[in-house]
Formats: structure tokens, C-alpha cells, sequence
């Protein structure tokens, strides 16, 4: 059992005898605990996306930063376009990228097998939070006219169907990995093992929680340690204290636009709720930040 889902276990253990202790956490609570947390742990695994592609001169960084201003421009007409469009990319987005966070690992040599695992096992994870959290997903969206009209034009079944097709599809992929990939049984049944995890906290904890614990615990905070390992490996006298360094000028950044931008939508500024707004800012620079990411997952494979 790696370290990530023992102190996933731990944290669950705890928050479930707060449960107990308190009969319920009010859902104002959860958002405040949750965006904390989010602010501290969430945003910065992504705020060195433009150190981690090795060997960049002058003219690269400059390609680097069009791609990555391109896509969240591309992402934000998409949205502006369709709202039910831009949530359907996030998803897929998410998925893809939360398997491929977990199993590139697995170093699958077919590529069809592999973006089918990782999209799969991302999506099986996703759809376990709405699956398990329905009832609690619609009284969140009713709270504001803007989330309740973009739910009112998906049906919710399609919140169980997913769910069962991606898990079936991903217990499918396992056993390929066992059978025809040779995979070690293990090391598969621990993969197993993570997914149960997660589901049993989906299915015990609110969708803001069991989001914010799978989000922070066993994908931001193992991309971090990535990150980390990835610049020490260049420099031996490369401390926790310098990446926090390194880390905090984007990350400030980033946490001052959410601020002014949930103010501007507070004040009416702008014409959204701060939760779709939310949404709609992890979705466009989820979508820049998972290319970089595939990338720089490939080289901790070489």
C-alpha cells in the first residue's frame, strides 16, 4: 500500500469519527475546508506546468506559453459556446487525466490499452463521487440558477450508467493486464484495492469531501512529490524550502485571479454563480495543465 492511500485511509478515519462526533458538517463548512485546502495543496502541483519540460531556450518557452494561453482560450469559447459541451470536455479531460496520473506507472506498451485505461479509470473514480452523491449533486446545483439550469439539461441517470460502464470497462483492463500484458496479480490487486478505497469514501462521505480527500491526497499531493523528486534528481542541495519557493509566485497568482474573479461574480460583475465559475476555471487549465503533465510523466518513465 503506497504512503498516498495510507494517509487517505487515515484522514477518512478521521473524518468519519468527526461525522460521528457531530452528526453532520454543514455544507458551508465543506466548501470553506474544501477551497482551503484546494488553495493550498490543489493549485500549487500545477504551478510549475512551465518548468517541467526539460531543455527549453528562449524559443520554446515562447511556444510553450501560446500553447498553454491557446488551449484555455480554446477551452473558454467552448465553454461560452456551450456550457453542456465545456462540462462534457471537463470530464473527459479529468478522467483521462486523473487515469493517467495513477497508471502511467504501469508503463503499458500498447497505446491503445493505455489511453483506454487511463480514461477508464479516471472516468470509473469521477462518476463514483456523482453515483454515491446524486441527491446532495442536485440540492448543490439548485442553490444558484445558472448550475440548476446546466443540470436540468443532463439526464441524471446518465450519472449511473457511466458509472457502471467505466467500472466494468476498468475491471475488464485488469484483467487484460494480468492475462495478455503479464502484469504481476499484485500489483493489479493493489490498483484493485485503491479504486475500493475510493468508492467506499464516495459511498460514506458528501461529494464535496471525498472529492477534495481523492483530489489532494492521491493526485495532487503524488504529483508533487514527482515534481519534487524531478528537480532534486538535477540538484542535490535542492530543499523542500526552494520548491515552496519556486511554487509560490504562480500559485499566489492563481489563488489572487480566483479571489477577484468569485468576487466579480459576488458583485455581479460577471453573470455567473461562483460555483459554475469554479468549474469553469479548474476545466480550462485542467485541460493545458494534463498535456504537460503526460509529458512530464514520460519522462519519469525513461
Amino acid at each position: 500500500m503506497s504512503i498516498f492511500l495510507y494517509i487517505f485511509i487515515v484522514f477518512s478515519f478521521v473524518i468519519s469519527n468527526v461525522f460521528q462526533l457531530f452528526n453532520t458538517i454543514s455544507i458551508e463548512s465543506q466548501i470553506i475546508t474544501s477551497t482551503f485546502f484546494i488553495m493550498l495543496v490543489g493549485i500549487p502541483h500545477g504551478s510549475l506546468d512551465h518548468l517541467l519540460i526539460p531543455n527549453q531556450n528562449t524559443n520554446s518557452k515562447l511556444k510553450f506559453y501560446i500553447f498553454y494561453v491557446g488551449l484555455i482560450l480554446l477551452n473558454l469559447l467552448i465553454w461560452k459556446l456551450s456550457l453542456v459541451l465545456g462540462l462534457l470536455l471537463f470530464f473527459f479531460i479529468s478522467s483521462y487525466h486523473f487515469g493517467e496520473s495513477q497508471l502511467f506507472k504501469f508503463e503499458i506498451k500498447n497505446k491503445l490499452i493505455s489511453h483506454i485505461s487511463y480514461l477508464f479509470w479516471g472516468a470509473s473514480v469521477i462518476f463514483s463521487f456523482f453515483f454515491y452523491n446524486l441527491e446532495e449533486l442536485v440540492i448543490l446545483s439548485n442553490s444558484y440558477e445558472d448550475t440548476r439550469n446546466l443540470l436540468s439539461n443532463i439526464n441524471l441517470n446518465i450519472f449511473s450508467y457511466l458509472y457502471f460502464f467505466s467500472n466494468a470497462i476498468t475491471i475488464v483492463l485488469f484483467l487484460i493486464f494480468v492475462t495478455k500484458l503479464n502484469f504481476k496479480i499484485t500489483r493489479v490487486i493493489s490498483e484493485v484495492f485503491f479504486l475500493f478505497v475510493i468508492h467506499l469514501s464516495s459511498f460514506l462521505f458528501p461529494l464535496l469531501i471525498c472529492f477534495t480527500l481523492f483530489f489532494i491526497i492521491l493526485h495532487s499531493l503524488p504529483s508533487l512529490v514527482n515534481q519534487y523528486n524531478y528537480f532534486r534528481a538535477s540538484n542535490l542541495k535542492f530543499g523542500i524550502k526552494d520548491f515552496i519557493v519556486l511554487m509560490a509566485p504562480y500559485s499566489l497568482l492563481s489563488i489572487l485571479f480566483i479571489l477577484f474573479i468569485s468576487f466579480c461574480s459576488y458583485s455581479n460583475v460577471i453573470n455567473y454563480s461562483i460555483p459554475l465559475i469554479s468549474i469553469i476555471l479548474i476545466s480550462v487549465i485542467t485541460l493545458p495543465h494534463s498535456f504537460i503533465i503526460s509529458k512530464f510523466n514520460e519522462t519519469l518513465t525513461k
